[in-house]
């Protein structure tokens, strides 16, 4: 073998070890054939949500999808890849071997002395042979690497898919019937809803004024849409898409900083109507509301808990009243001189509205004043004849009220009651102020008594009182009529003891006194029958039938006119008297 023959051996020596060879791997014996369409087997529509409700926009919206069934033809999928070989070492040197004795024994004298030429063609093929036998077989080196280049052989099957896709249709022909429950009750249902521009359309926000009971941060209604045979049900919980609101249902209510009862932490007063975001329900009777941006605090007995929906770009309804120093409202100022001060005249304020835990009756402090202004500036007492008293579970105000002294000559005795009192039959008015009720607190014992103790000439009382029941009977017009006797009985028990006297109450067993004010309204800051009676007498009607008929052409008109509820006045005693004499 010349040097020819071994560089050419060399160079396929060294070309067979780094050999690459390309080829088919099977990738996917069911693929897709995606260039053939679809046989379309079913087809029908669904519902589903694609917009949930929130706080700015309580409306569930559902979208109309498309749900086919489809057929596609399968084939093989194969993918070409290309692979690194190497020689098999061992294989090599043994086919390198007989290749080259196979040679030499062709073309040299080494191991047979004389061949013929038809003797080395064999040889020299053999050589050949094996040598291209040694470097053909090869092991692979390493991971095929995939080219991405696929191709579709022959059909392997069908696969059927089902598929969901939008509805590209405006207008469908879909009877929707929606139903809406709560605790597995049926709040309300819509029947006949048409999909408009493919979506169906839920108002939530009516949710709150089908629920009977409270509702809880963590409520949850369930929506149910059946339409062809189909049912949808999805749960929304209330939270989401509404908000608590305290719904003020008092004439005025009052805002605190603090939950306790104090005119120090008043920060404003809001109206009938009025929406205060509820933070969280405190204890001792309180909400935590949110006001201006601030958390105050309101009473519970002065508004209900409303679940409303926050519409984007709207604020809840406050009607705030702004503050009025005493003096600006008219009854308050201009008040006439009636009579000339008599020393022997004596006026007494009696109230257990401000007792530990008492209902919170707003302006009853400015009632107070009202009164106490009158009588200091039209009937000209000092203040030394004025008297405030306090009652609650305590025995101070009994000793308060011992120590009003007797009137030596003539004088009139003015009495304002005010606050909460309970009237049992057959006459009895309790002042609420104790859990037990005792003799002290019925009004015709010792309160008559102490009266009669003072020993005025004429004694003109006046009861503002809201009334309970004893019993806790309701406020039917039959429980009207039976306890109004106890307002007539007990005023005679009072003509008994002091003949000279007259007894007003502001409004009949089962009725409320009111505040002069509403939505809409001007506020005049006290309750209506304090009104017009600082009113009658500012006008100078200072007989007692005169006063009378004034409170009767105003005070119940004015009450059904504000609030739709009467307020009748109960009149009882002498009406020839004169507050001037």
């Amino acid at each position: 073998m010349d040097y020819r023959q071994l560089t050419i051996l060399l160079i396929v020596f060294f070309f067979s070890i780094s050999c690459t060879s390309s080829r088919w791997i099977v990738t996917d014996q069911n693929a897709t054939d995606e260039r053939i369409d679809p046989v379309i087997l079913t087809e029908r529509n669904i519902l589903q949500v694609i917009e949930e409700p929130s706080a700015d926009n309580p409306v569930a919206t559902f979208g109309v999808f498309t749900v086919a069934e489809q057929e596609f033809i399968q084939r093989i999928q194969v993918e070409r890849t290309i692979q690194r070989y190497k020689p098999r070492w061992g294989f090599l040197a043994f086919g390198l071997a007989g290749a080259t004795f196979a040679a030499l024994a062709a073309n040299t004298s080494v191991v047979f002395p004389a061949l013929s030429s038809g003797t080395k063609l064999p040889l020299n093929a053999v050589a050949a042979g094996l040598a291209v036998l040694s470097f053909s077989n090869m092991e692979p080196t390493g991971d095929p690497i995939f080219t991405g280049e696929t191709e579709l052989m022959r059909r392997s099957g069908t696969e059927i898919v089902s598929d969901t896709l939008r509805s590209q249709f405006t207008e469908l022909e879909m009877d929707v019937r929606a139903e809406v429950y709560f605790s597995d009750s049926l709040l309300f249902s819509t029947n006949r809803i048409n999909p408009s521009n493919g979506t169906v359309a839920l108002n939530l926000s009516q949710v709150a004024d089908f629920i009977e009971g409270d509702i809880e941060t963590g409520s949850i209604v369930t929506v149910a849409l059946l339409y062809d045979d189909e049912r949808l049900t999805r749960d929304f919980e209330i939270a989401d898409f509404l908000s608590p609101y305290v719904s003020v249902t008092s004439p005025v209510a009052v805002l605190r900083n603090a939950p306790v009862l104090n005119e120090l932490n008043i920060i404003t007063e809001v109206g009938e109507g009025s929406s205060l975001q509820l933070v969280n329900r405190e204890p001792e009777g309180w909400y935590r509301v949110r006001f201006g941006g601030s958390e105050v605090f309101l009473p519970v007995n002065a508004g209900n808990v409303e679940w409303l929906a926050e519409r984007a770009g709207e604020t809840p309804d406050v009607f705030e009243f702004t503050e009025v120093p005493f003096g600006e409202i008219d009854v308050e100022n201009s008040v006439p001189v009636l009579k000339p001060r008599n020393s022997n005249d004596r006026a007494i304020v009696l109230t257990n509205g401000f007792a530990e835990n008492a209902e919170v009756r707003p302006y009853l402090d400015r009632d107070h004043e009202l009164f106490m202004f009158y009588m200091r500036h039209a009937l000209q007492m000092a203040e030394s004849q004025i008297y405030y008293i306090e009652m609650d579970s305590s025995r101070d105000w009994k000793s308060e009220l011992s120590d009003v002294p007797v009137m030596e000559d003539e004088g009139s005795l003015f009495i304002y009651l005010s606050g909460f009192a309970t009237l049992a039959q057959p006459a009895a008015i309790y002042f609420d102020f104790t859990e037990v009720r005792e003799g002290e607190g019925l009004l015709h014992t010792f309160l008559f008594e102490e009266f009669e103790r003072i020993n005025p000439s004429a004694l003109f009382l006046q009861a503002d009182l809201q009334y309970g029941f004893i019993n806790g009977e309701s406020s039917s017009s039959a429980v009207r009529s039976g306890y109004n006797s106890v307002l007539q009985q007990v005023a005679g028990r009072l003509q008994r003891i002091i003949p000279n006297s007259f007894i007003l109450f502001s409004h009949r067993p089962g009725q409320q006194s009111s505040v002069y004010t509403s939505v809409g309204f001007e506020n005049q800051r006290h309750h209506i029958f304090n009104y017009y009676w600082a009113d009658a007498i500012k006008k100078r009607n200072t007989r007692v039938h005169e006063l009378i008929r004034h409170l009767e052409n105003n005070v119940d008109y004015t009450s059904r006119r504000l609030h739709d509820r009467p307020q009748e006045i109960q009149a009882f005693g002498n009406f020839s008297l004169n507050i001037t004499q």
